[in-house]
């Protein structure tokens, strides 16, 4: 493809691309903001990595100096096809996580590695991310700091407790997804585009694993150790705001998708209640049914009624492994053993306490709905993962 000529990638426009021979099994994302130092060394050291690998490396650059000029100038001498993807001012919306979204979205292949080009990610490492991929089937594999053999380099005290701070923090919000994978926070990894939908993604800040790894199914991560290099252009992105923004980050990607649901199954409960309240006081007050039987029975109608709504309300959209008859039948055991607890504190609150009938039930049902919710959510509906996808590299001679 021409200098000239344009690839459209969201807002952004690819202004150079060296060459387009199809299909890659490859591409490295490289987003740059003002590291025009590093760009021909970093291209010299792919250039070596398995010559015999179609590899696309696309930059995402929001710099304001000569960066994409330079990019430019050593892709014409690099045998590797390069592409560049610039970011103009005013476009460059969620910061560098923002760039890597806009290169999964650009990228001509099923595997990307992200890689930073300060060189502080050795390039040479892509190889080993690959065969990790191969060997254990990952959709994702991170090159860690944390895990056996691998470095932080020359971190200081102040920063390697930040550091590991956030990652401790984001393990233990996420322990089920984050469970297999040291280092959360890690800049350097390699990703397969079809197990991430990388359109849904809305990253804050510079820490996009974090947010592909806990958004959308659940992924099976590989890892591989790596000494953390010395910078040797541009600055740290890390910064007070930076660390703000990561926080305020994983708070709204914690409760995000489970809120919404939460919500959902709230309104679906309440008016379960009211179904069962209606039918208890039919049952009561016409019928003369003893009221402990009259909620045993109106409770068994409110469960089919939220049931339903739980399916088409709540979870709809959900990837699961579980059949529609295990979800009822699920459903059915664990909302019918709630009625070891509300039974007895019926008894409690009508017979003991004197309470109101209708608003003792009311509040016993209320009381339940957080326990209720978490046993659907995680278990019953609990999110099925995408699975590992075998790898069908096409090689070409060098």
């Amino acid at each position: 493809m021409p200098a000239d000529a344009t690839l459209t990638a969201g807002r952004t426009t690819c202004v150079f691309d060296s060459r387009r021979t199809g299909d890659f099994d490859v591409t490295v994302v490289v987003p740059t903001r003002n590291e025009r130092d590093t760009v021909a060394p970093l291209l010299r050291r792919l250039e070596k990595v398995r010559p015999d690998l179609r590899l696309e490396v696309l930059f995402i650059d929001d710099s304001s100096d000569d960066t994409p000029r330079v990019i430019e100038g050593q892709a014409r001498r690099c045998s590797r096809t390069v592409s560049l993807i610039h970011r103009p001012e005013g476009e460059r919306s969620g910061g560098l996580g923002g760039a890597v979204r806009a290169g999964l979205l650009a990228a001509r292949s099923d595997l990307v590695c992200v890689m930073d080009a300060d060189l502080q990610h050795p390039p040479e490492l892509l190889g080993p991310l690959i065969d990790e991929a191969s060997r254990s089937r990952a959709d994702v594999v991170v090159a860690s700091r944390y895990c056996d053999r691998g470095d932080v380099g020359e971190f200081s005290a102040f920063r390697l407790a930040v550091s590991r701070g956030s990652a401790v923090l984001a393990k233990a919000l996420f322990p089920r997804r984050l469970r297999s994978v040291s280092d959360p926070m890690s800049g350097f990894f390699l990703v397969r585009r079809s197990a991430v939908d990388a359109d849904a993604l809305r990253p804050r800040g510079f820490k996009i694993l974090l947010e592909i790894l806990v958004s959308g199914s659940a992924l099976v991560a590989g890892e591989v150790p790596f000494h953390f290099g010395e910078r040797h252009s541009g600055h740290s992105k890390a910064s007070w705001r930076e660390g703000v923004t990561y926080l305020r980050r994983l708070v709204q990607l914690r409760i995000s998708g489970r809120w919404r649901r939460l919500t959902r199954f709230a309104a679906v409960g309440a008016l379960g209640v009211a179904v069962n309240t209606g039918v208890l006081a039919l049952l009561t007050g016409t019928a003369h049914v003893w009221y402990l039987i009259a909620s045993i029975l109106a409770t068994q109608i409110a469960i089919l009624s939220n049931f339903a709504l739980t399916e088409w309300l709540v979870f709809r959209g959900v990837q699961t492994n579980k059949s529609l008859r295990f979800r009822f039948a699920s459903y059915l055991v664990i909302n019918n053993t709630s009625l070891l607890i509300t039974g007895p504190l019926l008894l409690l609150l009508v017979s003991a306490l004197g309470m109101d009938l209708l608003l003792a039930n009311v509040l016993s049902l209320l009381l339940l709905v957080l326990a209720r919710f978490a046993i659907a959510d995680s278990y019953i509906w609990g999110s099925k993962s995408l699975g590992p996808t075998r790898l069908a590299f096409t090689h070409v001679s060098g």
